[in-house]
């Protein structure tokens, strides 16, 4: 069993008898309004909370996603889930959607609720960015496995790791773990909804030459997920990571032939720089 942590902050809100209902806001992640004969209640991200109409609040939750889709036939799920943290003497708010399982935690209370999955086998990953369907995990969440290719009990692609994950978890571990610091540089690329690993991308370290400088960028993606607007969704995601770390400008080399990531770094703003028989340096702005 897998659990994702969600990014945001959540509420739980119970709203005002014959008030209005709260229209849903455009974009939002999470909005679950519940209606019965005497309660209504909603379950949102606490940056999209109304203010009025509401009696009763309580926020600072952080939600688990259940990783994949659940057939109805399934039982115990949540037995599961919820008993490990009884035993803990953490309490939960759980909701379910049509394809899977929420469970909220109060966020003091998170890493303690993490711990004792963990400690029953349950795996949680703690993505660090998300994209609408990706999720950027750090690289060394489990490192020697991808470097060894050691597949067993992993929610892997069957083509993952790709030869560049391989090569990359390698380096890091022979150089004595030079990228491992916070924030981390290389992350996993696992699909947001299932969990299940794709690829990886990172900053390889600043680029200088006579025509460019700037922080270069890689990235892998398994075989088996290509053709799907992954890789330029991965590239748009790592330039939400660079915005936010106050990296000005990025750049990256293909092979001459490599018309995939021609595109999704086009797509992306990317612009070439300069090719030779060794390949293409594209470079962009971060901040255009």
């Amino acid at each position: 069993m897998l659990l994702i942590r969600q990014l945001q902050t959540y509420s739980v809100l119970k709203l005002e008898s014959g008030g209005q209902i709260p229209a849903i806001p455009a974009n939002t992640d999470y909005w679950s309004i519940t209606i019965t004969d005497d309660e209504r209640s909603l379950v949102c991200l606490t940056a999209d909370a109304p203010v009025s109409g509401v009696a009763e609040r309580a926020d600072n939750w952080c939600a688990f996603r259940v990783a994949g889709t659940m057939e109805f036939s399934l039982t115990g799920i949540v037995a599961q889930i919820s008993g490990v943290l009884a035993e803990a003497k953490i309490g939960i708010f759980v909701l379910s959607t049509f394809d899977t399982d929420y469970i909220l935690v109060a966020n003091p209370d998170a890493a303690s609720a993490m711990a004792a999955w963990r400690t029953a086998g349950i795996e949680v990953l703690e993505p660090l960015h998300f994209t609408p369907t990706l999720a950027f995990v750090d690289l060394f969440y489990e490192i020697e496995a991808v470097a060894s290719n050691s597949r067993e009990g992993k929610t892997w692609a069957p083509d993952y790791p790709h030869e560049g994950d391989l090569r990359v978890s390698a380096l890091l571990l022979a150089g004595g773990d030079p990228a491992h610091v916070d924030p981390p540089g290389y992350f996993q690329i696992r699909l947001r909804g299932s969990g299940v690993a794709v690829g990886g991308i990172g900053f390889k370290g600043e680029h200088v030459s006579e025509e460019l400088t700037a922080m270069e960028i890689g990235y892998a993606l398994a075989v088996s997920q290509q053709g799907q607007g992954l890789g330029t969704q991965a590239i748009a995601g790592l330039i939400e990571i660079a915005k936010s770390r106050g990296i000005t400008k990025l750049c990256a080399k293909t092979d001459l032939d490599n018309f995939a990531s021609h595109k999704a770094l086009t797509r992306n703003g990317f612009v070439e720089n300069s090719r030779s028989a060794s390949g293409i340096w594209w470079e962009r702005s971060v901040h255009n």
